[in-house]
Protein backbone atom coordinates (compact mmCIF):
# COMPACT_ATOMS: atom_id res chain seq x y z
CA UNK A 1 0.00 0.00 0.00
CA UNK A 2 2.82 2.40 0.92
CA UNK A 3 4.61 1.57 -2.32
CA UNK A 4 1.49 2.40 -4.37
CA UNK A 5 1.11 5.68 -2.50
CA UNK A 6 4.72 6.63 -3.19
CA UNK A 7 4.30 5.79 -6.88
CA UNK A 8 1.15 7.94 -6.99
CA UNK A 9 2.93 10.88 -5.34
CA UNK A 10 5.86 10.52 -7.73
CA UNK A 11 3.53 10.55 -10.76
CA UNK A 12 1.90 13.75 -9.49
CA UNK A 13 5.20 15.52 -8.83
CA UNK A 14 6.63 14.52 -12.22
CA UNK A 15 3.46 15.25 -14.20
CA UNK A 16 4.24 17.06 -17.45
CA UNK A 17 0.74 18.16 -18.47
CA UNK A 18 -2.00 20.19 -16.78
CA UNK A 19 -4.51 17.98 -14.99
CA UNK A 20 -7.41 19.66 -16.81
CA UNK A 21 -7.91 21.77 -19.88
CA UNK A 22 -8.38 25.33 -18.64
CA UNK A 23 -9.38 28.79 -19.87
CA UNK A 24 -10.24 32.21 -18.49
CA UNK A 25 -13.57 31.75 -20.33
CA UNK A 26 -14.62 29.32 -17.60
CA UNK A 27 -15.14 32.38 -15.38
CA UNK A 28 -17.89 33.65 -17.70
CA UNK A 29 -21.28 32.12 -18.51
CA UNK A 30 -20.39 29.28 -20.89
CA UNK A 31 -22.31 27.49 -23.58
CA UNK A 32 -21.48 25.31 -26.54
CA UNK A 33 -18.31 23.24 -26.58
CA UNK A 34 -16.56 25.43 -23.99
CA UNK A 35 -19.25 24.40 -21.50
CA UNK A 36 -18.36 20.74 -22.12
CA UNK A 37 -14.74 21.25 -21.10
CA UNK A 38 -15.66 23.37 -18.09
CA UNK A 39 -18.04 20.62 -16.98
CA UNK A 40 -15.21 18.09 -17.12
CA UNK A 41 -13.12 20.16 -14.72
CA UNK A 42 -15.95 21.15 -12.36
CA UNK A 43 -17.38 17.63 -12.11
CA UNK A 44 -13.95 16.20 -11.30
CA UNK A 45 -13.25 18.81 -8.62
CA UNK A 46 -16.73 18.34 -7.18
CA UNK A 47 -16.20 14.61 -6.61
CA UNK A 48 -12.51 14.88 -5.67
CA UNK A 49 -11.83 18.33 -4.13
CA UNK A 50 -8.24 17.37 -3.35
CA UNK A 51 -7.52 17.40 -7.10
CA UNK A 52 -7.38 21.22 -6.93
CA UNK A 53 -3.95 20.85 -5.30
CA UNK A 54 -2.77 18.50 -8.06
CA UNK A 55 -4.18 20.88 -10.67
CA UNK A 56 -2.40 23.87 -9.12
CA UNK A 57 0.91 21.99 -9.03
CA UNK A 58 0.50 20.80 -12.64
CA UNK A 59 -0.24 24.38 -13.76
CA UNK A 60 2.82 25.72 -11.97
CA UNK A 61 5.19 23.19 -13.57
CA UNK A 62 3.47 23.60 -16.94
CA UNK A 63 3.87 27.39 -17.03
CA UNK A 64 7.39 27.42 -15.62
CA UNK A 65 8.88 24.46 -17.46
CA UNK A 66 7.06 21.82 -19.42
CA UNK A 67 5.15 24.01 -21.86
CA UNK A 68 8.38 25.58 -23.09
CA UNK A 69 10.24 22.26 -23.31
CA UNK A 70 7.43 20.61 -25.26
CA UNK A 71 6.94 23.64 -27.49
CA UNK A 72 10.63 23.66 -28.43
CA UNK A 73 10.71 19.92 -29.15
CA UNK A 74 7.49 20.03 -31.16
CA UNK A 75 8.64 22.98 -33.27
CA UNK A 76 12.00 21.39 -33.95
CA UNK A 77 10.28 18.25 -35.20
CA UNK A 78 7.15 19.49 -36.98
CA UNK A 79 7.55 23.16 -37.93
CA UNK A 80 8.48 22.32 -41.53
CA UNK A 81 5.29 20.31 -41.87
CA UNK A 82 3.27 23.44 -41.08
CA UNK A 83 5.45 25.61 -43.33
CA UNK A 84 4.78 23.20 -46.20
CA UNK A 85 1.06 23.64 -45.46
CA UNK A 86 1.46 27.41 -45.91
CA UNK A 87 1.81 28.48 -42.26
CA UNK A 88 4.93 30.63 -41.58
CA UNK A 89 6.98 30.27 -38.41
CA UNK A 90 5.63 33.30 -36.52
CA UNK A 91 1.94 32.27 -36.75
CA UNK A 92 3.05 28.85 -35.52
CA UNK A 93 4.73 30.44 -32.49
CA UNK A 94 1.68 32.53 -31.61
CA UNK A 95 -0.58 29.51 -32.10
CA UNK A 96 1.58 27.34 -29.87
CA UNK A 97 1.56 30.00 -27.15
CA UNK A 98 -2.22 30.42 -27.37
CA UNK A 99 -2.82 26.67 -27.27
CA UNK A 100 -0.24 25.86 -24.60
CA UNK A 101 -0.58 28.78 -22.19
CA UNK A 102 -4.25 29.48 -22.88
CA UNK A 103 -5.69 25.96 -22.79
CA UNK A 104 -2.95 23.50 -21.78
CA UNK A 105 -2.72 21.95 -25.25
CA UNK A 106 0.79 20.61 -25.87
CA UNK A 107 2.90 21.51 -28.87
CA UNK A 108 2.76 17.93 -30.12
CA UNK A 109 -1.05 17.95 -30.05
CA UNK A 110 -1.00 21.31 -31.83
CA UNK A 111 0.87 19.75 -34.75
CA UNK A 112 -0.69 16.27 -34.69
CA UNK A 113 -4.18 17.76 -34.93
CA UNK A 114 -3.01 20.45 -37.39
CA UNK A 115 -4.54 23.14 -35.17
CA UNK A 116 -2.54 25.72 -37.14
CA UNK A 117 -5.14 25.20 -39.89
CA UNK A 118 -8.08 25.69 -37.51
CA UNK A 119 -9.42 28.91 -35.99
CA UNK A 120 -8.76 29.01 -32.21
CA UNK A 121 -12.52 29.22 -31.55
CA UNK A 122 -12.83 25.75 -33.12
CA UNK A 123 -10.19 24.18 -30.86
CA UNK A 124 -12.93 23.65 -28.30
CA UNK A 125 -14.46 21.00 -30.56
CA UNK A 126 -11.46 18.76 -29.86
CA UNK A 127 -10.79 16.53 -26.87
CA UNK A 128 -7.28 15.37 -25.99
CA UNK A 129 -5.93 12.29 -24.26
CA UNK A 130 -4.48 14.40 -21.44
CA UNK A 131 -8.09 15.12 -20.40
CA UNK A 132 -8.60 11.44 -19.59
CA UNK A 133 -9.96 9.80 -17.50
CA UNK A 134 -11.77 12.93 -16.26
CA UNK A 135 -13.55 13.46 -19.58
CA UNK A 136 -15.12 9.99 -19.43
CA UNK A 137 -16.02 10.37 -15.75
CA UNK A 138 -17.80 13.69 -16.32
CA UNK A 139 -20.30 12.18 -18.76
CA UNK A 140 -20.93 8.96 -16.88
CA UNK A 141 -24.47 9.82 -15.75
CA UNK A 142 -25.01 6.73 -13.56
CA UNK A 143 -22.71 5.08 -11.03
CA UNK A 144 -20.98 2.11 -12.63
CA UNK A 145 -21.84 -1.13 -10.84
CA UNK A 146 -19.11 -3.40 -9.54
CA UNK A 147 -20.35 -6.09 -11.92
CA UNK A 148 -19.75 -3.82 -14.91
CA UNK A 149 -16.32 -2.78 -13.63
CA UNK A 150 -15.29 -6.41 -13.19
CA UNK A 151 -16.67 -7.27 -16.62
CA UNK A 152 -14.55 -4.58 -18.31
CA UNK A 153 -11.42 -4.86 -16.17
CA UNK A 154 -11.04 -8.65 -15.83
CA UNK A 155 -10.58 -10.48 -19.12
CA UNK A 156 -11.61 -13.80 -17.60
CA UNK A 157 -14.92 -12.45 -16.31
CA UNK A 158 -15.44 -10.62 -19.61
CA UNK A 159 -15.04 -13.82 -21.63
CA UNK A 160 -17.23 -15.85 -19.27
CA UNK A 161 -20.15 -13.39 -19.27
CA UNK A 162 -19.97 -12.67 -22.99
CA UNK A 163 -19.92 -16.38 -23.88
CA UNK A 164 -22.87 -17.06 -21.55
CA UNK A 165 -24.85 -14.35 -23.37
CA UNK A 166 -24.13 -15.91 -26.76
CA UNK A 167 -21.18 -13.72 -27.71
CA UNK A 168 -17.78 -14.71 -29.04
CA UNK A 169 -14.80 -13.92 -26.78
CA UNK A 170 -11.32 -15.35 -27.22
CA UNK A 171 -10.97 -18.93 -25.98
CA UNK A 172 -8.63 -19.27 -22.99
CA UNK A 173 -6.30 -22.27 -22.84
CA UNK A 174 -4.85 -21.66 -19.38
CA UNK A 175 -4.14 -19.10 -16.67
CA UNK A 176 -0.55 -18.85 -15.43
CA UNK A 177 1.84 -16.62 -13.53
CA UNK A 178 5.58 -16.06 -13.71
CA UNK A 179 6.39 -18.41 -10.84
CA UNK A 180 5.06 -21.63 -12.39
CA UNK A 181 6.50 -23.68 -15.24
CA UNK A 182 4.87 -22.96 -18.59
CA UNK A 183 3.90 -26.14 -20.53
CA UNK A 184 4.56 -24.40 -23.83
CA UNK A 185 4.73 -27.54 -25.97
CA UNK A 186 1.30 -28.60 -24.70
CA UNK A 187 -0.09 -25.17 -25.60
CA UNK A 188 1.40 -25.32 -29.10
CA UNK A 189 -0.40 -28.61 -29.71
CA UNK A 190 -3.69 -26.73 -29.28
CA UNK A 191 -2.72 -23.81 -31.55
CA UNK A 192 0.24 -23.09 -33.86
CA UNK A 193 0.81 -19.72 -32.20
CA UNK A 194 0.01 -18.67 -28.65
CA UNK A 195 -0.82 -15.24 -27.27
CA UNK A 196 -0.25 -14.49 -23.58
CA UNK A 197 -1.68 -11.34 -22.02
CA UNK A 198 -2.03 -9.97 -18.48
CA UNK A 199 -5.39 -10.51 -16.83
CA UNK A 200 -5.91 -6.82 -16.08
CA UNK A 201 -3.78 -4.80 -18.53
CA UNK A 202 -5.11 -3.00 -21.60
CA UNK A 203 -3.90 -2.90 -25.19
CA UNK A 204 -0.58 -4.72 -25.73
CA UNK A 205 1.03 -4.05 -22.35
CA UNK A 206 2.73 -7.24 -21.18
CA UNK A 207 1.53 -9.26 -24.18
CA UNK A 208 3.71 -12.08 -25.56
CA UNK A 209 3.44 -14.09 -28.80
CA UNK A 210 4.83 -17.65 -28.72
CA UNK A 211 5.63 -19.86 -31.70
CA UNK A 212 8.04 -22.71 -32.46
CA UNK A 213 9.60 -22.59 -35.93
CA UNK A 214 12.59 -24.65 -34.66
CA UNK A 215 12.78 -23.79 -30.98
CA UNK A 216 10.56 -21.70 -28.72
CA UNK A 217 10.30 -18.15 -30.01
CA UNK A 218 8.89 -15.32 -27.89
CA UNK A 219 8.02 -11.85 -29.17
CA UNK A 220 7.61 -9.17 -26.52
CA UNK A 221 7.93 -5.37 -26.69
CA UNK A 222 9.57 -5.51 -30.15
CA UNK A 223 12.24 -7.91 -28.81
CA UNK A 224 12.68 -11.60 -29.64
CA UNK A 225 13.69 -14.30 -27.15
CA UNK A 226 14.43 -17.91 -28.09
CA UNK A 227 14.69 -21.24 -26.30
CA UNK A 228 14.58 -22.08 -22.61
CA UNK A 229 17.14 -19.38 -21.79
CA UNK A 230 15.04 -16.86 -23.67
CA UNK A 231 12.01 -17.88 -21.61
CA UNK A 232 13.84 -17.09 -18.38
CA UNK A 233 14.97 -13.72 -19.71
CA UNK A 234 11.43 -12.99 -20.86
CA UNK A 235 9.92 -13.80 -17.47
CA UNK A 236 12.36 -11.46 -15.77
CA UNK A 237 11.16 -8.65 -18.06
CA UNK A 238 7.41 -9.21 -17.63
CA UNK A 239 5.29 -7.46 -14.97
CA UNK A 240 4.20 -9.74 -12.15
CA UNK A 241 0.62 -10.96 -12.11
CA UNK A 242 -1.76 -13.46 -13.66
CA UNK A 243 -1.64 -14.11 -17.41
CA UNK A 244 -4.19 -15.63 -19.78
CA UNK A 245 -2.97 -18.09 -22.41
CA UNK A 246 -4.95 -17.94 -25.65
CA UNK A 247 -4.58 -19.01 -29.29
CA UNK A 248 -3.22 -16.20 -31.45
CA UNK A 249 -6.11 -15.06 -33.61
CA UNK A 250 -5.85 -14.90 -37.39
CA UNK A 251 -7.69 -12.24 -39.33
CA UNK A 252 -10.03 -12.99 -42.22
CA UNK A 253 -8.13 -14.05 -45.40
CA UNK A 254 -9.81 -11.27 -47.39
CA UNK A 255 -8.02 -8.75 -45.14
CA UNK A 256 -4.55 -10.28 -45.50
CA UNK A 257 -3.75 -8.33 -48.69
CA UNK A 258 -4.34 -5.02 -46.86
CA UNK A 259 -0.94 -5.23 -45.13
CA UNK A 260 2.49 -6.78 -45.63
CA UNK A 261 2.75 -7.99 -42.04
CA UNK A 262 1.23 -11.26 -40.84
CA UNK A 263 0.29 -9.71 -37.48
CA UNK A 264 -3.38 -9.76 -36.54
CA UNK A 265 -5.52 -6.90 -37.85
CA UNK A 266 -7.62 -5.29 -35.12
CA UNK A 267 -10.72 -3.12 -35.02
CA UNK A 268 -11.10 -0.41 -32.37
CA UNK A 269 -14.74 0.56 -31.90
CA UNK A 270 -16.43 3.06 -29.56
CA UNK A 271 -20.09 2.66 -28.61
CA UNK A 272 -22.48 4.63 -26.39
CA UNK A 273 -25.45 3.52 -24.31
CA UNK A 274 -27.98 5.99 -22.88
CA UNK A 275 -31.19 4.81 -21.21
CA UNK A 276 -31.01 1.54 -23.12
CA UNK A 277 -30.42 3.23 -26.49
CA UNK A 278 -27.32 1.80 -28.18
CA UNK A 279 -25.27 3.87 -30.66
CA UNK A 280 -21.99 3.34 -32.45
CA UNK A 281 -19.73 6.39 -32.16
CA UNK A 282 -16.67 5.59 -34.27
CA UNK A 283 -14.49 2.75 -35.48
CA UNK A 284 -10.88 2.43 -36.64
CA UNK A 285 -9.14 -0.25 -38.65
CA UNK A 286 -5.59 -0.88 -37.41
CA UNK A 287 -3.23 -2.38 -39.97
CA UNK A 288 0.21 -3.44 -38.84
CA UNK A 289 3.22 -1.60 -40.18
CA UNK A 290 6.57 -3.33 -39.74
CA UNK A 291 8.62 -0.30 -40.76
CA UNK A 292 8.81 2.86 -38.64
CA UNK A 293 5.32 2.72 -37.11
CA UNK A 294 3.46 0.08 -35.23
CA UNK A 295 0.04 0.70 -36.76
CA UNK A 296 -1.43 2.41 -39.78
CA UNK A 297 -4.93 3.47 -38.75
CA UNK A 298 -7.92 4.16 -41.00
CA UNK A 299 -11.41 5.39 -40.14
CA UNK A 300 -14.27 2.97 -40.77
CA UNK A 301 -17.61 4.06 -42.22
CA UNK A 302 -20.13 2.83 -39.64
CA UNK A 303 -22.99 2.53 -42.14
CA UNK A 304 -21.43 0.14 -44.63
CA UNK A 305 -18.25 -1.06 -42.90
CA UNK A 306 -15.77 0.33 -45.40
CA UNK A 307 -12.41 2.04 -45.00
CA UNK A 308 -10.34 4.02 -47.49
CA UNK A 309 -6.65 3.12 -47.66
CA UNK A 310 -4.67 6.22 -48.58
CA UNK A 311 -2.14 6.66 -51.39
CA UNK A 312 0.85 6.17 -49.08
CA UNK A 313 -0.39 2.80 -47.87
CA UNK A 314 -1.40 1.70 -51.38
CA UNK A 315 2.13 2.50 -52.57
CA UNK A 316 3.61 0.37 -49.77
CA UNK A 317 1.39 -2.50 -50.89
CA UNK A 318 2.44 -1.99 -54.50
CA UNK A 319 -1.07 -1.10 -55.65
CA UNK A 320 -1.30 1.21 -58.65
CA UNK A 321 -3.98 3.51 -57.28
CA UNK A 322 -4.17 6.74 -55.29
CA UNK A 323 -6.53 5.24 -52.73
CA UNK A 324 -8.57 2.09 -52.32
CA UNK A 325 -11.89 1.47 -50.60
CA UNK A 326 -12.02 -1.87 -48.78
CA UNK A 327 -15.03 -3.57 -47.21
CA UNK A 328 -14.77 -5.31 -43.86
CA UNK A 329 -16.20 -8.85 -43.93
CA UNK A 330 -18.92 -9.76 -41.40
CA UNK A 331 -19.61 -6.08 -40.64
CA UNK A 332 -23.20 -6.68 -39.51
CA UNK A 333 -21.89 -9.36 -37.14
CA UNK A 334 -19.40 -6.83 -35.74
CA UNK A 335 -22.23 -4.42 -34.94
CA UNK A 336 -24.33 -7.15 -33.34
CA UNK A 337 -21.40 -8.37 -31.22
CA UNK A 338 -20.60 -4.86 -29.95
CA UNK A 339 -24.23 -4.18 -29.05
CA UNK A 340 -24.54 -7.49 -27.20
CA UNK A 341 -21.33 -6.80 -25.26
CA UNK A 342 -22.38 -3.25 -24.33
CA UNK A 343 -25.80 -4.38 -23.10
CA UNK A 344 -23.98 -6.56 -20.56
CA UNK A 345 -22.66 -3.32 -19.00
CA UNK A 346 -25.53 -1.01 -19.91
CA UNK A 347 -24.80 1.34 -17.00
CA UNK A 348 -21.52 2.38 -18.67
CA UNK A 349 -22.07 5.36 -20.98
CA UNK A 350 -19.24 4.83 -23.48
CA UNK A 351 -16.90 1.88 -24.03
CA UNK A 352 -14.00 1.29 -26.39
CA UNK A 353 -13.96 -2.25 -27.82
CA UNK A 354 -11.22 -4.30 -29.48
CA UNK A 355 -12.34 -6.91 -32.03
CA UNK A 356 -10.85 -9.21 -34.64
CA UNK A 357 -12.63 -10.48 -37.75
CA UNK A 358 -11.42 -14.08 -38.07
CA UNK A 359 -12.08 -16.63 -40.84
CA UNK A 360 -14.88 -18.01 -38.65
CA UNK A 361 -16.49 -14.71 -37.68
CA UNK A 362 -16.11 -11.89 -35.17
CA UNK A 363 -14.21 -12.31 -31.91
CA UNK A 364 -14.32 -9.64 -29.21
CA UNK A 365 -11.09 -9.16 -27.27
CA UNK A 366 -12.01 -6.69 -24.53
CA UNK A 367 -13.77 -3.49 -23.58
CA UNK A 368 -12.12 -0.38 -22.12
CA UNK A 369 -13.63 2.26 -19.85
CA UNK A 370 -10.81 4.73 -20.45
CA UNK A 371 -10.66 4.47 -24.24
CA UNK A 372 -8.24 6.70 -26.11
CA UNK A 373 -9.40 9.81 -27.95
CA UNK A 374 -6.53 11.26 -29.97
CA UNK A 375 -6.32 8.64 -32.72
CA UNK A 376 -10.04 8.83 -33.47
CA UNK A 377 -9.68 12.51 -34.34
CA UNK A 378 -6.31 12.36 -36.07
CA UNK A 379 -7.32 9.72 -38.62
CA UNK A 380 -10.56 11.58 -39.42
CA UNK A 381 -8.88 15.00 -39.44
CA UNK A 382 -11.96 16.15 -37.55
CA UNK A 383 -12.85 16.94 -33.91
CA UNK A 384 -14.62 14.38 -31.73
CA UNK A 385 -17.12 16.48 -29.76
CA UNK A 386 -19.57 17.10 -32.64
CA UNK A 387 -19.55 13.35 -33.31
CA UNK A 388 -20.21 12.56 -29.65
CA UNK A 389 -23.06 15.06 -29.53
CA UNK A 390 -24.65 13.35 -32.53
CA UNK A 391 -24.24 9.95 -30.89
CA UNK A 392 -25.49 10.56 -27.36
CA UNK A 393 -28.01 12.96 -25.76
CA UNK A 394 -25.73 13.13 -22.70
CA UNK A 395 -23.15 15.14 -24.65
CA UNK A 396 -25.79 17.11 -26.53
CA UNK A 397 -27.36 18.35 -23.27
CA UNK A 398 -24.00 19.62 -22.04
CA UNK A 399 -23.65 22.16 -24.86
CA UNK A 400 -27.20 23.56 -24.60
Amino acid sequence: MLNKLLIRIESILLRRRPLFRYSWRYLLPCEGYIAVHRQVMLQSLKHRPWLICVFAWSLLTWFLCWHWVVMYRAMRRFRQQAVDAGVPIWPQVTGLLAAGLGQGISGFDYYHFALYRVAPTHWWRYVFDFQLPHFHHAFQTHPISQASRSYLSCKGIFAERLAAAGGHPVATIASVNLQVDWPIDDWLVMAPKIFIKPEGASRSQGCVTISKPEQWRFEYAEAIYEGAQGLESLKSSLPTGEYLVQPLLEHHPRMAKWQLSDKTITLRIVSAMDEGEFTLVAANLELNDDTHRRFKVFAVDLVNGTAVLDAEHCAVLGWECHEAKVSLPHWTDVLAEIELAHRLCADVHTVGWDAVITPNGVVLLEGNLNWGINTLQIVREAPLLPLLCQSSPVFLKSIS
